[in-house]
């Protein structure tokens, strides 16, 4: 009888282990608890909301939000990816622009943008291929309006650049990264703020009449 149910023991024993093993490897943690929108690791479901600011170069009091927000979450899209923006309701532009959807399309260090121009985000970008595990190229500085070069000419390549800090108005960042690759039919200096998991600004600059005009939208971090 003893041997008996020793040979039972062994086969529950022998039966759990290899059910273990079918179920393959224990699955991740999850390290986006807020799903936010993760430039590095984009899925479905995933969202981030940010809030349009103005401000006027060389006028520190002129900073203020508009009282827009714009939501921006990941979508399925023609067989792939997407994302989709639109104002929230309850921004003052809720009701006068109807949301967008385009394409993206990760890759190895890159994520992929061919219809950029769609998004508020970017829009102004040149290159339909944005950096995301890439390191940075060059260190650069804060001029009074513009990103530079540390030789003090305005930052307008194709690098990424990496610029500690960068303050505007209440905002304030610390080890992002920066790129800005505007084409030279847009009459502008713009730039995205980043690092390799979120967008934390995009930024452009228009020359007008008196100051020039600044305008963006800041990442509203999840709590």
């Amino acid at each position: 009888m003893k041997t008996l149910m020793s040979l039972f023991a062994a086969a529950v024993l022998f039966a759990a282990c290899n059910s273990d093993d079918n179920d393959g490897p224990a699955p991740a943690p999850n390290t986006n608890e807020k799903n936010e929108l993760r430039l590095n690791d984009l899925r479905i479901g995933q969202s981030d909301r940010y809030a349009l600011f103005t401000s006027l170069c060389g006028e520190a009091n002129s900073f203020e939000y508009t009282g827009d927000t714009l939501f921006v979450e990941v979508i399925a899209l023609n067989d792939g990816l997407g994302i989709r923006e639109g104002f929230t309701e309850g921004s003052v532009s809720f009701s006068a622009a109807e949301p967008v959807s385009y394409p993206v399309i990760p890759k190895d260090n890159y994520l992929l943008l061919p219809e950029r121009d769609a998004s508020r985000l970017f829009f102004f970008f040149g290159n339909d291929t944005l950096p995301v595990g890439k390191p940075h190229d060059i260190a650069l500085q804060q001029g009074e309006c513009f990103i530079e070069y540390q030789s003090g000419d305005p930052f307008i390549g194709e690098e990424v650049g990496i610029v500690n800090p960068f303050e505007i108005g209440d905002l304030q960042y610390f080890d992002k990264k920066v790129v800005s690759c505007v084409p030279p039919f847009m009459d502008l200096d713009a730039y995205l703020v980043y690092d390799n998991r979120q967008l934390h600004m995009s930024m452009t600059l228009a020359a007008m009449i008196g100051p020039m005009s600044i305008n963006g939208y800041t990442l509203i971090p999840k709590e």
